[in-house]
C-alpha cells in the first residue's frame, strides 16, 4: 500500500488576481508503506544535523513552511541563502534518491472565475470555489497511476483474461485545515471520473503538518511547481531536479 502525501501551494494570495498566486496546486507524494519508517528516519536525521534537534523541540522550527525556507522568513530570516539551499536539497534529496514519484494537479485561479462569472460553463458550475475540479482533478491523477502501475505489473496471461488484480493501492493523508475536505472523497467516486478509482483509493485521513513528514515534503514540492507554473521561462533549478531525476512523473492542469 501506498501513503500518498498531499502537499498544496497558491491558497494565500491576497485575491485570485494576485500574480504570486496565479495558480493553485496539489501535489501527492507516493510512498510505500515498507519506505515510511527510513524516510521518516533520514528527515529527521536532517533536521537535528540543520538544527541541532527534531522539529517542535527547542532551538528547532515548529514546521518546514517552503516560503519561509525559500524566502528567508520566519525562524529562517538569519539564514544566508547558502545554508537555506542546503537545508531544501536535503529534503529534496530523500525524495531523488529513492525517485519517489509526485503527481501533481493545478488550476489557475482567474480562469476558474472567469468562467464562473460568465456562467455558461456547466462544470465550472459544479463548484463555488477553484479547488472543487482541482481536488477531482487530483484524484482523477492518483487513480491513474495506481491504475498504470498494476497494469505494469500484469502478466500476459492476465492480460489477455482481462483480469485486473489490484496490487497497489493508496490511502491519502491531508492535511488538518488545508483546503482538501473529507467530503471530497465521496463526491469523486460518485462522478464519472470516479467510478474506476474504487479499490484504488482506500480513504482518506487527516494530519497536522508539523506531525507528518511526507506532508511537509509534498508541501516543498507543491511550492517549486507553482514557482515554474508561474514563471516557466526563468531557470527552475529545485523544480528541474525533481523532474529530471523522475520524482515529478506528471502535472494534470484542470481544464476550462
Amino acid at each position: 500500500m501506498f501513503l500518498t502525501y498531499v502537499g498544496e501551494s497558491g491558497l494565500t494570495g491576497s485575491t485570485v488576481k494576485d500574480p504570486s498566486q496565479q495558480f493553485q496546486i496539489y501535489t501527492g507524494l507516493f510512498i510505500h508503506e515498507s519506505q515510511s519508517i527510513s524516510v521518516n528516519g533520514e528527515f529527521n536525521a536532517l533536521c537535528r544535523r540543520h538544527f541541532g534537534s527534531p522539529l517542535g523541540e527547542e532551538g528547532a522550527p515548529d514546521v518546514l513552511r517552503p516560503v519561509d525556507i525559500y524566502q528567508g522568513l520566519g525562524y529562517f530570516s538569519s539564514w544566508p541563502p547558502l545554508r537555506r539551499n542546503e537545508l531544501i536539497q536535503d529534503c529534496l534529496g530523500i525524495m531523488i534518491r529513492r525517485e519517489t514519484p509526485v503527481i501533481t494537479s493545478y488550476v489557475n485561479k482567474q480562469q476558474f472565475q472567469d468562467a464562473k462569472a460568465a456562467g455558461n460553463n456547466d462544470y465550472v458550475d459544479m463548484w463555488e470555489t477553484p479547488t472543487g475540479p482541482l481536488v477531482n482533478k487530483f484524484f482523477f491523477a492518483v487513480s491513474m497511476f495506481l491504475d498504470e502501475l498494476n497494469m505494469s505489473l500484469m502478466s500476459e496471461d492476465q492480460i489477455m483474461d482481462g483480469a485486473m488484480p489490484i496490487t497497489n493501492h493508496s490511502l491519502i493523508i491531508a492535511q488538518t485545515g488545508a483546503s482538501l475536505e473529507s467530503n471530497f472523497m465521496g463526491e469523486f467516486l460518485r462522478s464519472d471520473e470516479g467510478i474506476d478509482a474504487t479499490g484504488l483509493i482506500d480513504d482518506i485521513c487527516f494530519v497536522k503538518s508539523a506531525n507528518s513528514v511526507g506532508n511537509q515534503l509534498s508541501n516543498l514540492i507543491a511550492y517549486f511547481v507553482r514557482r515554474w507554473l508561474q514563471n516557466p521561462d526563468r531557470p527552475h533549478p529545485y523544480f528541474d531536479g525533481l523532474r529530471d531525476n523522475r520524482v515529478i512523473q506528471v502535472i494534470y492542469p484542470v481544464n476550462i
